[in-house]
């Protein structure tokens, strides 16, 4: 019985091949929707032509194999970035240090992590369903979606996140910002990474590791490297942020926080 063959997602609930739909078998269907399917709303029914039946029909469904996906929470009490840390970076991008604070304190208005322990996170839907060639669009509209937005509050990034990873788990990292630089995943290798794991694990492991995933992706790309160097926010919001950059005011934000920082060193 295809329920059976995915007992780990159905919560307990033991399921006995009986020919009926009865409570037990539509609590069982309902569980693996919710656990393994990544449906927003479990409806308990397996249609001849749905998506329920379809991932039912999967040979196995492993668990998560990101290790950001425990459920432990992680006390980060200290091991922030320190003044060291920025100048190290500075002069690494040949810089100055309220540069690099300036593009951390404007891509993250929040800390570097989560009430969790987690990295700072932003699930995109439309690059989750570019990587994944659109084949969850219609069955997951609100994590697969070619129109950007449809975010949500900040505490829905992760259950978003996990979702999508249940469909496609690489796609699914590939396709969030991370930490306080908030780098997408799918930058794993312009950040000197071999595997968007690698780059995960990286992200979830320090802030110098997200400082050090900044500074790779920037030298990576000499336009991005020379709009910092001389502070044309403009153009780096451009590069680094996309082109609906001004929609947000991000290069009017970056130069804010330039001011502030600098005036603090003077």
């Amino acid at each position: 019985m295809l329920l059976q063959r995915h007992a780990y997602w159905l919560e307990g609930t033991a399921v006995a091949v009986n020919g009926q739909a009865d409570p037990v078998t539509c609590q069982a269907i309902g569980a693996f929707q919710r656990n393994a399917a990544a449906l927003l709303d479990p409806d308990s029914l397996v249609s001849p032509h749905g998506f329920t039946l379809l991932w039912l029909n999967r040979a196995a469904i492993p668990p998560l194999r990101s290790p950001v996906f425990a459920p432990a929470r992680i006390d980060r009490a200290g091991g922030g970035l320190v003044a060291a840390d920025y100048a190290r970076a500075a002069a690494s991008l040949g810089s100055d240090a309220a540069v690099v604070q300036a593009v951390a304190e404007t891509e993250t208005c929040r800390a570097a992590w989560d009430d969790d322990g987690r990295p700072t996170i932003l699930f995109e839907r439309h690059d989750f369903s570019r990587l994944t060639r659109r084949q969850f669009d219609a069955s997951h509209p609100d994590i697969s979606n070619p129109v950007p937005g449809g975010y949500g509050p900040y505490a829905a990034q992760w259950p978003r996140l996990r979702r999508a990873a249940m469909l496609d788990e690489t796609a699914a990292l590939q396709s969030a910002s991370w930490g306080a630089f908030q780098i997408m995943g799918e930058n794993y290798g312009a950040c000197g990474f071999a595997s968007v794991d690698g780059f995960v694990e990286a992200m979830a492991a320090s802030e110098q590791q997200q400082l050090d995933a900044f500074v790779a992706f920037v030298q990576r790309d000499p336009r991005t490297l020379t709009a910092l160097r001389r502070r044309a926010w403009a153009a780096f919001a451009r590069l680094y942020n996309g082109p609906d950059y001004a929609d947000n005011d991000y290069d009017g934000k970056l130069a804010e926080a330039y001011r502030k920082f600098n005036a603090a060193t003077a």
